[in-house]
């Protein structure tokens, strides 16, 4: 098989006259690293919806606010590390898909440009040696074709001349013409085979050239664009399971995290936290004592025959002989419309609600305490946070662990007096815990503004409540 060689690489001779079928091969090519960039569009897709849902899942299985007790559990703390570990894995499908998009899909739409552009120019000048070597052979067809016509007017004249020369008849005139006319056909013909013989001979040259040379330059450049296409394909396959192999690491140490969360459950801990939770503090009840018949008169005899025992029915949440606890009163009340005494709670349970309250207000009390204060000469207002006395917060463990029927009201020592304060402007109270003033009305202040805008006064040693602190003008003691 004939082949001819150009660049170190062969081109089958037998291709020189598949021009269309190769234009149409590299076109298919560049459609198909279009298809290639469309998949892998596709798939960025897919991994971004899939980031997305695993984050809202994440989000609706949070904690509310109602079920943030319940996360003390090593079972639901081990849950809730999880969600964190799944919400890491979302980031690397999030990341995954943008490497994709910014590494693959805009390079290959660049390359695809490129290749068209590349391909067009190459056809075109395939397109421009093919019209050239048909001009070429369009001009031998003509010079041949003059040739033959030259030929055969030469020939007739020739014999014209041979007739006029061997007919007696005809004058020396005569017969010079057609000798004459005989000899400019047969320069005439000559001419035209000189021509056409040229023409040839440039026409072989110009084909040689094309079938040899030019055309498979053509071809040569096609095919190397064709070669780096899809070498580009491969390059890119391979990247994308760079890409996806680049963040296993990162997704197996979110399902270690998730292993490890799993081994930190703990059910006998769990156990122990469900009883701390629960558990009333109430004994449980005595032995109901035997009830001997014998002994009652008879005249008793069928009335106690007939008699139930009553037991006191008054229990708190499933506990036993629970004597329901007085809610108490209070400057505290006007917090919140929940009034949170917890006295509908066991002795057990109401203790630990009071003590977390208490250990509450001491950091706030150690917040405001390191705060830094700030006084204005101007308006003679102290802006700075209020010292409290520290609640001594076993104080009354004794108190509540002899908590058990009888009625228990829990009254607090009033606030001490921090200053004085009169009204500058009148105040209509209309929310919970406020109360009204009028104009020029004089207080005790007995809470500073703690950031929100309203300061604590009493009125009197009655009435307590919290007004705008804007509404007021304050003298506070200088040890506030």
């Amino acid at each position: 098989m004939c082949r001819i060689v150009i660049s170190s690489c062969d081109i089958d001779i037998y291709l020189l006259d598949q021009y269309d079928n190769l234009g149409a091969h590299t076109q298919r090519g560049i459609d198909f690293l279009d298809k290639y960039a469309q998949f892998i569009k596709d798939r960025c897709s897919i991994e971004g919806e899939y980031a997305s849902k695993l984050r809202r899942l994440v989000k609706n299985y949070q904690p509310k606010k109602k079920e943030e007790e319940d996360y003390q559990f090593s079972s639901c703390k081990a849950f809730l590390h999880m969600l964190n570990e799944v919400s890491d894995m979302a980031g690397q499908h999030e990341l995954i898909a943008e490497n994709m998009t910014t590494q693959i899909v805009k390079e290959i739409n660049n390359l695809v440009k490129e290749f068209k552009d590349e391909r067009k120019r190459h056809l075109h000048e395939g397109s421009k040696l093919h019209a050239q070597l048909q001009a070429s052979l369009a001009q031998l067809d003509k010079a041949k074709k003059a040739y033959e016509k030259a030929f055969r007017e030469a020939e007739k004249a020739q014999e014209n001349f041979t007739k006029a020369d061997a007919d007696l008849n005809l004058s020396r005139a005569e017969v010079e013409k057609a000798r004459t006319f005989s000899v400019m056909k047969n320069q005439t013909c000559e001419d035209c085979k000189t021509e056409y013989a040229n023409q040839l001979q440039k026409t072989n040259e110009l084909q040689r050239q094309h079938y040899s040379t030019t055309l498979p330059k053509v071809f040569q450049q096609l095919q190397d664009m064709d070669e780096r296409r899809i070498t580009f394909i491969q390059n890119f396959i391979k990247l994308s399971a760079d890409i996806q192999q680049h963040v296993f690491p990162i997704v197996n140490k979110c399902l270690d995290g998730i292993v490890k969360a799993s081994e930190t459950v703990d059910p006998k801990q769990d156990s122990r936290l469900v009883i701390e939770r629960f558990k009333s503090g109430f004994s449980p009840p005595e032995d109901y004592p035997f009830e001997d018949l014998s002994n009652i008169k008879n005249s008793e005899g069928n009335t106690s025959l007939h008699s139930v025992p009553s037991f006191k029915a008054e229990t708190i949440k499933g506990t036993i002989t629970a004597g329901k606890l007085k809610k108490r009163g209070g400057i505290f009340g006007i917090f919140s419309s929940n009034k949170e005494d917890y006295s509908d709670l066991p002795p057990n349970q109401r203790k630990k609600k009071l003590t977390q309250k208490i250990e509450h207000i001491q950091n706030q009390i150690q917040q405001e305490t390191a705060a830094s204060s700030s006084y204005s000469p101007e308006s003679g207002i102290s802006t700075s946070h209020t010292s409290i006395p520290e609640v001594d917060v076993y104080a009354d463990e004794e108190e509540f662990d002899n908590i058990e029927e009888e009625n228990v009201d829990f009254e607090l020592e009033p606030l001490p007096v921090l200053g004085t304060a009169r009204a500058l402007y009148p105040f209509d109270a209309q929310s919970e815990g406020s109360i009204p003033m009028e104009e020029g009305e004089e207080f005790e202040v007995v809470e500073l503004d703690q950031g929100d805008g309203w300061t604590r006064v009493r009125r009197g040693d009655v009435q307590e409540g919290f007004v705008p602190t804007t509404y007021l003008q304050c003298f506070l003691y200088n040890n506030c």
